[in-house]
């Protein structure tokens, strides 16, 4: 179970969504390759992540919600994580610890946590470089 808060100052984007993202706050989101500002749940670690701050049902009429783009945010993770590790994301959205060649990251953790734990991270994009 992670512990303790670091609240850090963000700066967020709003965007469009275009599917349901209601329940997704805190889990990684991409900006889709075909729809100028819309964004979608991350599909693989060679897309940049971005953390959704707050989403809505867009499912039936695309609707708007807010990304942080650099500075403090809460995530889901998916699998233990120790404070420092730099985070892709699952297919699922929640991020974890990637240490692979070519991989997009889209935070670094600030404090330790285990799986559906919610942490606070450094939200910056990278690419991991062997």
């Amino acid at each position: 179970m992670a512990t303790g808060v670091i609240t850090l100052p963000s700066i967020t984007k709003t965007v469009t969504i275009d599917t349901d993202l209601s329940a997704a706050a805190g889990l990684a989101v991409t900006f889709d390759g075909s729809d100028d500002g819309v964004v979608n749940l991350l599909a693989a670690a060679t897309s940049v992540p971005f953390v959704l701050y707050s989403g809505g049902n867009g499912a039936t009429t695309a609707t708007t919600g807010t990304i942080v783009v650099s500075g403090g945010a809460e995530v889901t993770i998916g699998g233990t994580v120790a404070a420092g590790d730099k985070l892709t994301a699952t297919t699922a959205g929640k991020f974890i610890t990637t240490t692979t060649d070519a991989d997009n990251y889209g935070a670094i953790a600030l404090i330790a946590g285990v799986a559906n734990d919610k942490i606070s991270v450094l939200v910056v994009q990278g690419m991991i470089a062997a």
